[in-house]
């Protein structure tokens, strides 16, 4: 089956309709997002299942932030069962490109771009408890509400944050506490449970999300230690003070915590250069029209390159460098 753009009209009925539907599909993510937010997939298909060495190119553009933004977004692209997946937060791109922390073999993963989202991995505990490090959190073994995050982003970073400090989620429970886990960090029951003094100890990222509101209610942010964030680096991760960046209160500069910065996009290497060039075209189109998990709309030069609230650590596919090269971004 041969393909002509020049049949194409400007507002074709196909255009028309695939216009229609992804902004019905915006509508009821911005109306009820619980009827979507885990369960998102776009899809490009042509008649039969074989693939075509020319366009129109069939592909799979997953966004989903509870089914395959982390761990496992990462493996289906790497598998070749999804093409384009939005992955959150940019380290782990980095480590199944590398191979390295829960992935067992590096992947043949390239890069759209990447947004910007300062985030960092943190644990967070009552300044009533009177504890300022993991070192001695563990030493105290106190009984403690523990509000902890349960979703594929995170899930890997918890269990080796906390295996790095000689702890595990079942340690809070051996100690005669209780672990609440939760899928969202702005989930209300632990913001209420920060505000009322319930909740002891949060361990998780999303920091926009609940970070000030724990400062503001005089929670403590925990530093990791050398010896720990060392482990964690030949894991795969990447250190990061807490200070100076969107949280507004005294963090002493010597809280060092974990980076969990970017929203990248990311796709096979495998992908037609064609159509990475393309959307990376209409992504600089739209840019100032879409919005971001920043203060500012960031300029193109930062989306297509590491910057400390996007870190972008793995090659561009090749289509989507040509672009940002020809135009001057690069």
């Amino acid at each position: 089956m041969v393909y002509d753009d020049r049949s194409v009209k400007p507002m074709s009925a196909s255009l028309m309709r695939a216009k229609i539907a992804t902004r019905l599909l915006a509508g009821l993510y911005e109306d009820v997002p619980t009827l979507m937010t885990s369960a998102v997939r776009l899809m490009v298909e042509m008649p039969g299942s074989s693939r075509q060495a020319g366009p129109p190119y069939p592909f799979t553009f997953a966004v989903s932030p509870a089914w395959c933004s982390g761990i496992e977004g990462a493996r289906l692209v790497g598998s070749r069962k999804l093409d384009i997946v939005w992955l959150n937060p940019s380290v782990i791109a980095t480590m199944a490109y590398l191979g390295k922390g829960p992935f067992r073999r590096s992947s043949p993963l390239r890069a759209l771009a990447v947004f910007p989202s300062w985030d960092r991995l943190v644990v967070a505990v009552s300044g009533k408890l009177g504890i300022r490090s993991m070192e001695e959190l563990k030493e105290k073994r106190p009984a403690l509400r523990v509000s902890v995050a349960d979703n594929d982003c995170v899930n890997f970073a918890i269990r080796a944050l906390l295996k790095v400090h000689g702890l595990k989620l079942e340690s809070f429970t051996e100690w005669g506490g209780a672990v609440e886990p939760v899928v969202r960090p702005s989930n209300p029951r632990r913001r209420e449970g920060i505000i009322s003094g319930e909740i002891d100890v949060v361990i998780d990222e999303g920091m926009d999300s609940w970070g000030q509101v724990a400062l503001d209610h005089g929670m403590v942010f925990l530093p990791f230690s050398e010896k720990a964030l060392a482990k964690l680096e030949r894991y795969g991760f990447q250190r990061a003070p807490l200070a100076g960046g969107r949280l507004k209160g005294n963090i002493p500069e010597s809280t060092v915590v974990v980076d969990f910065s970017g929203w990248p996009i990311i796709m096979h290497a495998s992908l037609p250069d064609e159509l990475a060039y393309h959307m990376a075209a209409v992504l600089d189109r739209l840019r100032e029209e879409i919005p971001y998990d920043s203060a500012q709309v960031p300029p193109m030069s930062s989306l297509c390159r590491s910057t400390e609230d996007g870190p972008l650590n793995i090659p561009l596919h090749p289509g989507a460098e040509r672009y940002y090269r020809e135009h001057g971004y690069l």
